[in-house]
């Protein structure tokens, strides 16, 4: 049980420490959204430069995820 415990949270970790904080977003005045992929079609949409921010800036910002990274 405590092996499988460790290993639960090992997992966990490894899950946590790969998700990603920073996004991208579009600096245009109608872009709403922000981006998972710097690539991403979406982004250049609506003029602007591209700029990465943390999740929690985009957020605070009111922006929403991209319907097409997420």
């Amino acid at each position: 049980m405590k092996s499988y415990l460790i290993l639960l949270l090992s997992l966990l970790t490894l899950m946590l420490a790969s998700c990603q904080d920073n996004v991208y977003i579009c600096t245009g005045s109608s872009s709403k959204c922000y981006h998972d992929d710097p690539d991403c079609y979406g982004l250049s949409n609506y003029g602007g430069s591209i700029k990465e921010i943390s999740i929690e800036d985009a957020e605070d910002m009111g922006r929403r995820p991209c319907e097409i990274c997420y």
